[in-house]
């Protein structure tokens, strides 16, 4: 089991989505979505990683109830979702809030009810639809490819911030 902190962004719910400013360390409002749709679940990011779309790396979080942008959580990895969107990779890792009692018995992307994993896959593939921007949804992954993805991208951060330091200098 591999228990990690997120900042939530955006609550399940919402259709205003709010993105984590690497540059002002706030949360901003940076769209509201085109279409009659809610985030199926909490969307957030994993800090101190950097993706391959040059985010801290997203994060899909079950919990009891929805939870408020710029909280911490501890969450309890279960896989992640292989996507591409208009800038490239952008894949997410599944998680439940790890200290819920609601959901104590997940312990596995297999756990979930396909019927939920079904409907987060069709929210990524046609959130962008009015906006006319494409989205390639892939496979659902397990927790060891996820752990990897998290791993690569805990290791880009690092690097990142080795040649931020660098060009300090």
């Amino acid at each position: 089991m591999t228990v990690v902190d997120a900042i939530i962004e955006i609550p399940e719910g919402s259709a205003n989505k709010y993105e984590w400013d690497v540059g002002t360390q706030r949360i901003r409002l940076d769209r509201i979505l085109w279409g009659a749709m809610h985030y199926p679940v909490n969307y957030g990011l994993v800090p101190d990683t950097w993706a391959d779309d040059n985010d801290p790396l997203d994060v899909l979080v079950f919990s009891s109830h929805p939870l408020y942008p710029g909280i911490h959580v501890s969450v309890r990895i279960l896989g992640s979702l292989t996507m591409v969107d208009e800038h490239g990779p952008d894949d997410k890792l599944l998680a439940v809030v790890h200290n819920d009692p609601r959901w104590s018995h997940i312990a596995r992307l297999t756990d979930i009810a396909p019927h939920r994993l079904k409907e987060i896959r069709q929210f990524f593939q046609d959130y962008k639809t009015l906006q006319n921007l494409p989205t390639t949804i892939g496979d659902w992954n397990g927790e060891s490819i996820a752990i990897h993805l998290l791993q690569r991208c805990q290791a880009q951060h690092q690097e990142r911030l080795k040649q931020l330091h660098q060009k300090e200098v």
